[in-house]
């Protein structure tokens, strides 16, 4: 090699070394590649679980957009587009030089624009950052396509282009195109088809097949000849892509499920596929069912319903109705009732008494008092505004009784109550837990069907909480347990009897009624009505009302929810297994007094068996059932130390706490008298000592500062044996007042902790301990 010949080498590699330099430089400091540009925000296509599209909603700047890999589209559409827009395409480095002065000669003969001479690079550089069609524009087409080639292969920058390149309107993508002209994926696109997308990105106001498609059929044959001519297609390929039939035509997307997509788009899931977990045939059988109760609803006065259904192994929704009617602007039928909070009414109250089973408080059969009683303000009422005196748990439960209800919260903590909702996925608590107060166990807040029906799929998980999913590719989350097994099962079974009370009486039973555990709620003023309900696979929430919060007398749970409850258990359930929960090995099963539901003792005279949690549910004998000595004289009831002398014989009695007791016998229910103890007795008194039945251990009161301080008094109230007259309230050990049996007292809070002392005229007391702040 001579000399001259290795210094041109030398000065013409320093010459591409520094061309480089300053490339890199340039990249990197002076003028960065926009990257994100290359990855504009794509459509959102909604599938169901089958497969079947449900529903397309453009990208956030209104482009419909669906990106595809290269290898997902047609390698006809590829080679015909390098074909006709840059067949060195796999050679040059961003830039055609040749290319580029051939068609600055064309323009200059022709006096305008008539040849680009842009490479597919340098076209994917255009469409990423779109400037009007100058010489500057050009020239920073041609840097960006330098430094596309230096960040990209060439196949990622083919792809970039079927992504980015226009195809009429809204267009953009040949994911979009292929999908919204011929309906199909572009892998699956026919010759004729592929040459037809070529054509368009050069002009794609004029080549649209939708608006113009004798102008589209005339570039598409165009195209088709230049693949014949490099031979991408044979020439039988050729006739027959020629004259095929080509429909193009802008195709409609469905819009189903239209609440449920919409929520989906909404919730920020990325595209441009989605494979939800929504089921067609569900969701098409619950839309039909509340299609056919909305004559009867509108009567009524009640303008919408609502639908959830959760699969319970993996809290997928697989139905979401939202209102009867989506297209029904007049009833507001684009609100999505499964998403809006509403006051659930008494649909709460399966988990609080959950929460009483776990902290051993009740058992199924253990007596509750259905009383007036008086809460620091507060004296709830049931719904009928009678009271029963006593009645079991689970009868309490399935009457949905209000007063044993916020007993029971007042028992498992209010606070606790609403840390449990918080947990278990109620995401509309948004105040403090004092505001709530106990009367959110009966609807004083606020809380979406579909958060409440995937709590109480969480009692179909054995006491279980998943976060509910709408996608079936979503990463599953930890479980949360909020409850036993052993309390969840228990609480299915109370809420399983469908021929309960509270069941409408227009309802026809049937062998057919599949087995389900449900609860109804009816808010306050009958402005909603709900039912939810589970078995061990699916759990369907409800919901019934009127958006604009219209009040219906014909508004409640029973009568309205649960019909449209059971229809649609009756139709997802046909044809499968009629399996139930399995009972858990912590379950056991015990006979208990049919009376006290307390561990009978001699004095019983009746046994029924229960469900219970061994170690954990009450143990306790039957306190009402108490044989006792009486003095056939006197009549008087003896003890052990004034037997002696006297002619005595045993007596079986019931001896009811005093203030049930007094309900009892002011109700007109006949109840036995225990005979009064001996009063020449000189032994120690007998009978239990006083029980403080108001305020409860370690209550809280929360001082309001806006409400006069003689409203807010806290009522001091206790039942006491037989015998007794008169009882003694001690606060923080003074003595506060003498009161009567019976009488209730009121104390002005003041904030602090305080130690509250009962004690009656035989010297027995009890105490506790609550706090005011």
């Amino acid at each position: 090699m001579s000399a001259a010949l290795g210094r041109r080498l030398i000065r013409g590699s320093a010459v591409l070394f520094a061309f480089l330099t300053v490339l890199i430089l340039l990249d990197a400091l002076v003028f960065p590649l926009p990257m994100a540009n290359l990855r504009k925000p794509s459509a959102r296509f909604v599938y169901s679980r089958e497969r079947y599209l449900l529903a397309a909603f453009a990208a956030s700047d209104t482009y419909w957009r669906k990106p595809v890999a290269l290898a997902d589209i047609s390698p006809l559409l590829q080679s015909s587009v390098i074909a006709c827009e840059d067949r060195w395409f796999y050679y040059h480095p961003g830039v055609n030089p040749i290319s580029l002065f051939m068609a600055a000669i064309d323009n200059i003969k022709a006096g305008k624009v008539v040849r680009g001479g842009s490479t597919i690079t340098m076209q994917v550089a255009r469409m990423m950052e779109p400037k009007p069609r100058t010489v500057a524009s050009k020239l920073v087409e041609i840097v960006r396509a330098f430094q596309l080639e230096l960040h990209f292969s060439k196949r990622e920058i083919l792809e970039s282009y079927f992504n980015l390149a226009p195809y009429g309107g809204n267009l953009e993508g040949v994911g979009a195109a292929s999908y919204f002209y011929f309906a199909k994926t572009p892998l699956a696109l026919t010759a004729s088809e592929a040459a037809l997308l070529t054509s368009i990105p050069n002009s794609p106001s004029v080549l649209r097949p939708d608006l113009n498609f004798e102008k589209s059929l005339r570039a598409r044959d165009r195209v088709l000849g230049v693949m014949l001519q490099r031979q991408i297609i044979s020439k039988g390929k050729y006739d027959e892509a020629f004259s095929e039939n080509v429909v193009a035509r802008k195709h409609e997307q469905p819009f189903l499920a239209p609440h449920f997509t919409r929520h989906l788009a909404d919730s920020g899931v990325p595209g441009p596929e989605i494979e939800s977990s929504l089921s067609l045939r569900i969701q098409a059988a619950c839309e039909g069912i509340i299609a056919n109760h909305r004559p009867e609803l509108a009567a009524r006065g009640i303008a919408n319903a609502a639908v959830v259904v959760l699969q319970n192994s993996s809290a997928e929704v697989l139905a979401m109705v939202g209102s009867a009617d989506f297209f029904d602007g007049a009833r507001q039928g684009q609100v999505n009732g499964t998403t809006s909070p509403r006051s659930p009414g008494s649909a709460l109250k399966p988990f609080v008494y959950a929460m009483a089973l776990d902290k051993g408080l009740i058992s199924p059969n253990k007596i509750v008092e259905d009383l007036p009683v008086y809460y620091s303000g507060y004296s709830p009422e049931n719904y009928d505004r009678k009271y029963r005196g006593a009645v079991s748990a689970a009868e309490a439960l399935r009457l949905s009784l209000n007063v044993p209800a916020v007993w029971a919260c007042s028992k498992v903590g209010q606070r606790e109550f609403c840390r449990l909702l918080r947990t278990g996925g109620i995401t509309t608590l948004t105040r403090n837990d004092q505001d709530y107060g106990l009367p959110i166990i009966l609807g004083s807040c606020e809380i979406r069907l579909l958060d409440l029906a995937t709590l109480y799929s969480a009692l179909a998980r054995q006491g279980s909480y998943i976060p509910y999913k709408l996608i079936r590719t979503q990463s599953g989350e930890d479980t949360v347990r909020l409850f036993t097994p052993e309390a969840s099962y228990i609480i299915s079974e109370i809420l399983t009897e469908l021929q309960r009370p509270d069941f409408p009486s227009s309802w026809e039973f049937s062998p057919d009624i599949p087995r389900v555990a449900w609860k109804t709620g009816t808010s306050y003023g009958r402005k909603d009505a709900w039912s939810v309900g589970y078995n061990p696979e699916f759990t369907v929430g409800v919901w019934a009302g009127n958006f604009a919060g219209e009040p219906s007398p014909d508004l409640v749970g029973t009568d309205i929810a649960a019909p449209m409850l059971f229809e649609i258990f009756e139709v997802i359930t046909r044809g499968r297994d009629d399996a139930w929960f399995e009972m858990p090995q912590g379950v056991g099963t015990r006979d208990v007094c049919a009376v006290s539901g307390m561990i009978p003792t001699g004095a019983c005279h009746a046994t029924i068996s229960e469900l219970f949690i061994p170690g954990v549910s009450p143990t306790g004998p039957c306190n009402i059932h108490k044989e006792i000595m009486v003095d056939l004289k006197s009549g008087h009831r003896l003890c052990r130390y004034c037997t002696e002398g006297n002619k005595a014989t045993h007596v079986m009695v019931e001896d009811w706490p005093a203030k049930i007791a007094t309900w009892l016998v002011a109700s007109g229910r006949a109840i036995s008298s225990v005979p009064v103890h001996n009063p020449d007795c000189t032994g120690m008194p007998q009978g239990d000592r006083p029980l403080i039945t108001s305020p409860n251990d370690d209550a809280l009161y929360v001082i309001r500062k806006h409400v006069p301080i003689d409203l807010q008094r806290i009522s001091l109230e206790a039942s006491a044996a037989a015998g007794a007259n008169f009882l003694y309230w001690f606060v923080d050990g003074e003595l506060f007042t003498r009161a009567e049996i019976g009488q209730r007292v009121f104390y002005e809070p003041e904030p602090g902790a305080h130690n509250l002392t009962c004690t009656d005229d035989a010297g027995r007391s009890s105490s506790l301990i609550f706090h005011v702040e």
